[in-house]
């Protein structure tokens, strides 16, 4: 794996401001840096959770020195953690500004770690968050500074923006087909078995549901919860299911697709996760995750479903493979729907390997 230098962020001046409310990408560039995991278990690999968090961190920060407004999490691009990062690894996240809407921030976050006794950070991840930034009343801003692409950096981020957008809508249309679809067929949709199963279960046995107030430490001032918090929640609660499914507790996310946060969470709501294996390969598997908000008031709203890819591994850190497989009927369409949907975006996180990695257009 090549390895490489980091380049040190510095602080954005008033000098770096364009006239007529413009901001260069380089304004609000920034970067955050953790040790991160436990110091009594170093060297094990690092759970999903700690990473998307300091990803989502490291794109409040950006979006916040733009547009000197509070931002709060609306989408997260699928994101690939195949690259192993353990505990009490030094972790640096670099994070700039490529697109500005009207009060939304995309902002690309490019992770790097180095494990004790290393010398240089190596790449390992490249992720999509996008912000929005509110006004004082809670309320999506609509003056905030455009972003200008006439600096040094500019091009380049605006030729990784148009990027993103083709890989956003190549990835929806991979999926569209099935919601269109009418009824499907047993034998349409499931794939021959890779390996030899001991036990079948049927997805509804699968499933792990939970329901808690999600309370943030230094909440916002008007009782919004970070995204980096639900993040973590949400992973916590797909490896405990993976868990639960193939009894093993060495799991690991390995990626997690797109979702889009419609409503942001507030304090006061009460939050229920219904979480279950929907397909399985030979070493991985993939855990959906419902989202579900009961408001103060006795509303209840539904958010974007999430999903992650787990990976099986043994104590030496190796693939394991999984023994336990799924159990579907012929009748019930929405565990085919949630299976062929997952076969797909595996089919795809397969054909674009080196996507966590990719390299910015030139």
């Amino acid at each position: 794996m090549e390895s490489k230098t980091i380049p040190i962020a510095t602080p954005a001046g008033p000098e770096a401001a364009q006239s007529g409310g413009f901001r260069t990408v380089e304004y609000s560039a920034d970067f955050l840096a953790q040790i991160v995991g436990e110091e009594a278990r170093e060297g094990e690999r690092l759970q999903a959770g700690p990473i998307l968090k300091l990803l989502y961190d490291t794109g409040v920060s950006v979006a916040l020195r733009h547009s000197e407004r509070r931002p709060v999490l609306l989408r997260l691009d699928r994101i690939d953690l195949t690259r192993r990062i353990r505990n009490m690894d030094l972790v640096r996240v670099e994070g700039r500004l490529i697109e500005v809407g009207q009060s939304s921030l995309v902002i690309e976050t490019r992770c790097f770690t180095r494990g004790p006794g290393e010398r240089e950070f190596v790449s390992s991840h490249l992720g999509f968050v996008t912000m929005v930034a509110l006004d004082p009343e809670g309320q999506p801003s609509r003056n905030i500074p455009r972003l200008s692409y006439d600096s040094p950096g500019g091009p380049e981020a605006r030729a990784l923006a148009a990027h993103r957008r083709d890989e956003l809508a190549e990835r929806r249309q991979a999926l569209e087909w099935i919601d269109q679809a009418g009824s499907f067929r047993l034998e349409d949709v499931i794939e021959p078995e890779p390996v030899s199963r001991h036990d079948q279960l049927r997805p509804e046995e699968t499933l792990v549901q939970v329901k808690d107030q999600l309370i943030s430490q230094g909440a916002h001032s008007d009782g919004r919860v970070k995204g980096g918090d639900l993040l973590v929640w949400l992973d916590r609660v797909a490896t405990y299911t993976a868990r639960q499914f193939i009894r093993n507790r060495h799991l690991v996310t390995i990626s997690v697709n797109d979702v889009l946060l419609k409503r942001p969470l507030l304090s006061t709501d009460r939050v229920e996760l219904q979480a279950r294996v929907v397909y399985v390969r030979t070493h991985t598997l993939e855990v959906s995750i419902d989202i579900t908000v009961h408001t103060l008031s006795g509303d209840r709203y539904s958010l974007d479903s999430m999903d992650f890819l787990i990976l099986n591994y043994d104590a030496s850190g190796e693939k394991k493979r999984i023994t336990t497989g799924l159990k579907l009927e012929d009748g019930d369409q929405e565990s085919l729907r949630r299976y062929l949907k997952a076969r797909t975006r595996y089919a795809y996180w397969k054909s674009h390997p080196e996507s966590h990695l990719i390299q910015s257009p030139k």
